[in-house]
């Protein structure tokens, strides 16, 4: 069984179709990660109608990313063995008669029911994504496609986000502007049928790769401990994104009277820093050789400005510290392109390692806004659960200090 370098042996170049199914594939993301960061901005109008605690909200944000936690790694290891163009699709439409539920939720329960089950669907499809790159990608340019799709992120992010309000207002119901992304979501689906033919791809038949491996990949979780520092590193970035995301919003509104509409723009500064900024990954990937590093600065600058954002009153500089918590994900599309550089690695051992730090990740996402839901309950502010769980987040920055070293493979 070759390892992950002598299966991407020989690939120079990504062709067009190449470039286009990967960045697809993370507006895919995109577009059902949406439904989880907007929804501090969509809270007050579903609070409202809802009728909904502290406690709902932070089960609501943070069943979303538990679910992703707990599902995303025994799917890497199950559905890596099949055809990863083929496992998208299947996720995709699977998924969206969900987003749709969304929209229709009249109660608590409902809308919980619908956020698990569009995210348990869409974890049969995160493991392939390591899997597309090999198929269609040369190694030297996976940082480069994956800071491009994070760049494309952030503007769908920055967009949906500063005008979910006007939508709303617009369509007169938060509900709609949910219908809205069903929509758009059976669009992605249909186009990824179309362009994500394997016989398209570098290298079309994965079949017999994938099922030929000599080392169980469930081993690689343990052989490999760097999937590990990774995790908590992620974890700690999303624990400390979600929650204010989640919250921040709401504070903004009931303590400094910032209406929504303006607290939404004031948001999309953390993404407006990563549409120029993410296109740096593969910058970042080549000039910061020292992988320790490169984990753990970031968490450290993300939790003190997070922080800083939610004690200041000073309109200005909370867009500054929402953009530099922006910013510090500048390292994230090189970060989650280590699996592939780990000395002997096969390509379904990519596949879980890259689901172990993402369930890490994806746990942070959940445990966040909890974490705060239960302070905030307890204390009667959401503005101490808030600097609670970022005065944690910074420990995550243990994990890049204490990262294995190893001899890089250069591409």
């Amino acid at each position: 069984m070759p390892t992950s370098a002598e299966f991407s042996e020989g690939q120079t170049r990504t062709g067009v179709r190449g470039w286009f199914v990967l960045v697809l594939n993370r507006a895919q993301y995109s577009s059902v990660v949406l439904a989880s960061f907007a929804f501090g901005i969509f809270l007050p109008f579903i609070k409202e109608d809802l009728n909904l605690s502290a406690l709902e909200i932070g089960i609501l944000q943070g069943v979303w990313w538990i679910t992703w936690a707990v599902t995303i790694l025994p799917f890497g290891i199950w559905f890596s063995k099949f055809r990863p163009a083929t496992i998208v699709a299947v996720s995709l439409a699977l998924l969206i008669p969900f987003v749709f539920m969304q929209g229709i939720s009249t109660n608590f329960l409902m809308l919980l029911a619908s956020r698990f089950l569009i995210v348990l669907f869409y974890s049969v499809g995160v493991p392939s994504r390591p899997l597309l790159f090999q198929q269609w990608a040369a190694p030297r340019q996976f940082a480069s496609i994956n800071a491009v799709g994070l760049s494309l992120h952030s503007l769908i992010m920055a967009l949906a986000v500063s005008a979910t309000p006007l939508l709303i207002g617009a369509f007169g119901s938060w509900r709609a502007a949910y219908f809205l992304q069903a929509g758009l979501m059976l669009i992605h689906l249909l186009v990824w049928m179309v362009v994500a033919r394997d016989s398209k791809a570098a290298i079309p038949d994965m079949d017999g790769l994938l099922k030929s491996s000599q080392k169980p990949p469930f081993g690689a979780i343990l052989r490999y401990r760097h999937g590990w520092h990774m995790g908590f590193a992620m974890f700690s970035l999303a624990a400390t994104w979600t929650s204010i995301v989640t919250f921040l919003p709401t504070i903004l509104q009931e303590d400094r009277g910032i209406a929504v509409s303006s607290s939404a723009l004031l948001m999309g500064f953390m993404y407006y820093a990563l549409i120029p900024g993410s296109l740096l990954g593969g910058f970042v990937n080549r000039r910061v050789p020292n992988r320790k590093t490169l984990l753990a600065v970031p968490v450290l600058i993300s939790a003190a400005l997070a922080v800083l954002a939610t004690i200041t009153s000073n309109s200005i500089l909370l867009a500054v510290f929402l953009t530099g918590i922006g910013l510090a994900w500048v390292a994230v599309p090189a970060i989650e392109m280590l699996p592939f550089e780990l000395p002997g690695i096969q390509p379904r051992e990519v596949a879980v390692v890259s689901a172990m730090y993402v369930t890490l990740f994806g746990l942070g996402f959940a445990v966040g806004p909890v974490i705060v839901g239960i302070v905030a309950q307890v204390s009667g502010s959401a503005q101490t659960g808030l600097i609670v769980l970022n005065g944690l987040t910074g420990l995550g920055a243990l994990a890049g200090v204490y990262y294995p070293s190893y001899p890089r493979i250069e591409h």
